[in-house]
């Protein structure tokens, strides 16, 4: 700390330090690339400019990118990187980690853009993808990127309610063929995932609860009469008992005549 307040008042020498390498400039021109340690210099014509080339980490600002397929997604990414060539980072760019950082964010925006639902789950793919876009700012500025990650990359709200319904779709029209197959006419299976829909929402009101149980009802009438058709093609008797009866029903009206 001492050196650095007697460097600093006299003018004559820098310090680097580990991790660091500085720039000397001589009457307005970069000359040589000095490393740690103290370096004399004569005032008023040479300065040294001292800059990080250990590992540095960019953590991005949170990006929202609108798929190919127009679902947005909320990314947020890291890179890791490391100056390996001090003359070009220091006077090709103005601002080396804001230039990286406005680079990157240009380079996960038009990758990602360009996928759908399915391709941005491949994330191992992403990376290479972009890291390839980010080759020629390596070159052109003097870094090397060694490491690029997501850590997060999930649909938005919006999206993720959008998928839901579309599996919800799905799964009604799995459970339609699956009761078409087992013999239910078309009626039957549509009363039956509708009245399982309406029937998952307790919140109802009443109107929604008698609508529900009239939906039940009719599809169990429908039910009943093909399983009475089907033992009439059969050749089974009408008087074996009805699976889906009621068994508490009497079923002979103690008020009618007998056959």
């Amino acid at each position: 700390m001492s050196l650095d307040i007697f460097g600093a008042l006299t003018g004559i020498f820098v310090i680097v330090y580990d991790g660091q390498h500085a720039l000397r400039f001589t009457l307005g021109r970069a000359r040589s690339i000095v490393g740690p340690g103290i370096h004399f210099k004569v005032p008023l014509f040479q300065t040294f400019k001292v800059e990080e080339t250990k590992h540095t980490t960019l953590d991005l600002e949170p990006q929202v990118i609108q798929l190919n397929d127009n679902l947005v997604y909320e990314v947020d990414c890291k890179v890791v990187y490391q100056i390996v060539n001090l003359r070009k980072a220091m006077i090709e760019v103005d601002d080396l980690v804001t230039g990286l950082q406005n680079r990157v964010v240009i380079a996960v925006q038009q990758i990602v853009s360009r996928k759908d639902r399915h391709t941005v789950l491949d994330v191992d793919g992403l990376c290479e993808e972009i890291r390839e876009e980010l080759r020629g700012v390596e070159d052109q500025w003097g870094v090397r990127i060694l490491q690029f990650g997501f850590s997060n990359i999930s649909p938005s709200p919006t999206t993720l309610e959008i998928t839901q319904l579309e599996l919800l779709a799905e799964e009604k029209l799995n459970l339609y063929s699956r009761l078409r197959d087992e013999g239910l006419s078309e009626e039957a299976s549509v009363a039956l995932i509708s009245g399982a829909v309406v029937s998952v929402h307790p919140e109802d009101n009443e109107p929604s609860r008698q609508r529900s149980r009239a939906q039940d009802t009719a599809a169990m009438g429908l039910l009943n009469d093909e399983l009475d058709e089907g033992r009439s093609a059969k050749g089974q008797s009408s008087t074996e008992p009805n699976p889906l009866a009621d068994p508490d029903e009497d079923p002979l009206d103690p008020g009618e005549p007998g056959p």
